[in-house]
């Protein structure tokens, strides 16, 4: 399992509570829908980050910056060259859609973006 995660970070300027009726808007649900028909995941998922007592105590107890505000993840059985599905006019008309949504509320150059591969575990 090939997986794409990336990590955002909500922009300087806003609030978490702002950041949260971004995030559960239907804009940012129905692009994400739309990226999904491009690139073709065998699955996707879109996770809220919880400002809870819990995540505090640990990054307090870690010396860590703040968690994450959102995580968009997805999923390939196997990996493939991602070019010939980024190649086409609704993968190209998206970027910008994608970027002027995102900009209003993602702090883009310190959301990270990771491909990383699934292991099975033994429980």
């Amino acid at each position: 399992m090939i997986r794409l995660i990336a990590c955002l970070r909500r922009g300087k300027s806003i609030s978490y509570q702002e950041f949260r009726k971004y995030w559960a808007g239907l804009s940012c649900a129905g692009l994400i829908d739309e990226t999904a028909t491009v690139l073709k995941p065998v699955r996707n998922a879109r996770n809220l980050c919880l400002h809870a007592g819990a995540n505090i105590k640990i990054m307090e107890s870690r010396g860590s910056n703040e968690p994450c505000d959102g995580i968009i993840e997805w999923r390939w059985e196997i990996a493939t060259n991602p070019a010939p599905l980024l190649d086409t006019h609704r993968a190209q008309s998206l970027i910008p859609e994608r970027q002027a949504y995102r900009g209003q509320f993602v702090d883009f150059d310190l959301s990270p973006l990771s491909f990383c591969r699934g292991l099975t575990s033994v429980s």
